[in-house]
């Protein structure tokens, strides 16, 4: 009875969710940003409420991660910091197709083009490294701005038209959308020598490897590091942190110094460490801009039990 039950209770499920999207996208497309990140704000305090789990998730991440360097109220603080700053990013991404060019470069400074600049001048592509932290959405649509060819690696949601309206935003401001199975558009776009942003912050179920993320072992995504040992190009790491007032301070660092001893699977862990130090150090620094939410330590809570 139950197993019949829920294909049920999953398409109801849908359902409601294609219907709060519908109505969401709606709002967006109506109401100036300051009420949006206000209606955030409060998607965020409901959150809290009816998903109390993922807070626990959250609060016990970064108590694995930062040890007593938070109490148990910055820690909840923190970790609803990071719930309200993706409600933002998520709503800011739904107006971002609604957003003139001019809006999107008032509210995203960027500086260190000159390193983006200066890998593509190579010829053979860059990966752009970044992660779900701040506002990573606006940072990709600067860029598309100031003339960079961006092509974004997604996973799209779950439910399709969600999936629609968030990549039909992206494309608006001249980004590329790639699946992340898509390996063939991959290297098409780094021979092209275009910008390939991927987020590798995520717990991978498999193709990953098992390496230090903040302190832990985490399965982690090999693709940046296969990528930039197949074609040769730079990597190179792009943040925008959110500011009180709601602006996006986006910067592009130098190209990692990645290991090329010739030994592939070698060079592969190592840099992929190396990936994963980048993000980790962006994290210590603005622990409420990173995705706490999300179960990253999958593989060592599994290892324990």
């Amino acid at each position: 009875m139950n197993e019949q039950r829920r294909p049920l209770t999953r398409q109801i499920a849908y359902l409601l969710l294609r219907l709060l999207v519908v109505a969401v996208a709606g709002l967006v497309r109506l109401l100036p940003l300051r009420w949006l990140r206000r209606l955030a704000t409060g998607v965020a305090c409901m959150l809290r409420i009816l998903v109390p789990s993922r807070q626990r998730v959250a609060q016990e991440n970064i108590r694995h991660v930062f040890g007593d360097r938070f109490d148990a109220e910055q820690r909840r603080q923190i970790a609803f910091a990071a719930t309200t700053n993706i409600c933002k990013t998520m709503i800011e991404l739904l107006k971002m197709r609604y957003l003139s060019a001019q809006q999107i470069t008032k509210m995203v400074s960027l500086r260190g083009q000159q390193h983006l600049w200066a890998a593509l001048g190579q010829g053979k592509g860059v990966i752009l490294l970044t992660a779900h932290f701040g506002n990573w959405e606006m940072g990709g649509a600067r860029l598309a701005i100031e003339g960079f060819p961006v092509v974004a690696v997604v996973r799209d949601a779950t439910e399709q038209f969600a999936a629609e309206l968030i990549n039909e935003a992206r494309q608006h401001q001249g980004i590329t959308v790639l699946a992340r199975d898509d390996l063939r558009d991959m290297l098409r776009a780094l021979h092209d020598n275009q910008c390939l942003a991927i987020l590798p912050d995520q717990h991978v179920a498999e193709g990953g490897i098992v390496v230090d993320f903040l302190g832990r072992p985490a399965a982690t995504a090999i693709g940046p590091a296969i990528l930039a040992a197949r074609t040769g190009c730079a990597v190179v790491p792009l943040f925008g942190v959110r500011r009180p007032d709601d602006t996006i301070d986006g910067y592009i660092l130098p190209p990692l110094e990645l290991l090329e001893t010739g030994d592939r699977d070698h060079d592969v862990r190592e840099n992929t460490e190396m990936i994963n130090r980048t993000i980790g150090e962006q994290i210590r620094e603005h622990p409420e801009q990173w995705l706490w939410l999300h179960r990253r330590w999958k593989a060592e809570d599994a290892a324990q039990g």
